[in-house]
């Protein structure tokens, strides 16, 4: 695997971390629109994820109150799994505190960032409203990443740009980040993720994560 894939990410200057609350706050915002496949984006490989994804978010939503939060997020969770590269997110969201960690705590702290971002999902994907995503077609290079942009069109608002960075797991385009109007999710984690880590390592962090999920699932 190719070395540490977010320095020199192309995330624009002026960003800031924000406090844990307002983190799961705005990661929140980026999963209040429904998507619609767009059979162009997939020309591209490191666009079939996101094209996954969106296929799987969609079915989620359209079922609404008819699927069980349990349900939804059995369903979701090998979409997720698959689409998204969570154990390298999850060990670049840690940073450098990830090799103090002991094998056991990194692989209790992926499967407790894998069960947040499906309950995460889940929660937020559960209504449909005539929402439309659109991929387009031309995919950027960013040296051994690509972002794949999409745009969120809602019923009666203003249409909001996603972009989508994939990097190349084991010869598999995966999500790494999700960005809206240059905000980055991962620089998100990163925030929350320190203030646990700083609070007590990675035992708080876990619990921390799996506090969360059980909001988000209830």
């Amino acid at each position: 695997m190719a070395g540490n894939p977010v320095e020199g990410a192309d995330v624009q200057p002026g960003v800031k971390f924000v406090t844990p609350k307002l983190a799961l706050l705005l990661c929140s915002l980026f999963l209040l629109s429904t998507t619609v496949p767009a059979p162009a984006a997939v020309s591209d490989p490191a666009a079939a994820p996101v094209q996954t994804l969106t296929d799987a978010l969609l079915k989620s939503m359209r079922a609404g109150s008819a699927e069980s939060m349990t349900e939804r997020y059995r369903s979701l969770e090998p979409v997720i799994e698959q689409t998204f590269a969570l154990p390298l997110v999850t060990r670049l969201a840690v940073g450098p505190e990830w090799t103090n960690f002991s094998a056991d705590q990194q692989k209790a702290v992926i499967a407790a960032f894998t069960r947040f971002t499906v309950a995460n999902y889940a929660h937020n994907f559960r209504d449909f409203d005539g929402e439309k995503f659109e991929i387009e077609n031309d995919v950027l290079t960013r040296g051994q990443d690509k972002i794949v942009r999409t745009r969120v069109i809602p019923t009666h608002d203003v249409p909001v740009s996603l972009l989508y960075r994939m990097h190349e797991v084991e010869g598999t385009w995966k999500i790494l980040d999700v960005y809206s109007n240059g905000v980055s999710e991962l620089a998100l984690r990163r925030s929350d993720f320190a203030a646990a880590i700083a609070a007590g390592g990675a035992p708080t962090l876990i619990t921390h994560l799996n506090k969360a999920s059980d909001g988000l699932m209830k």
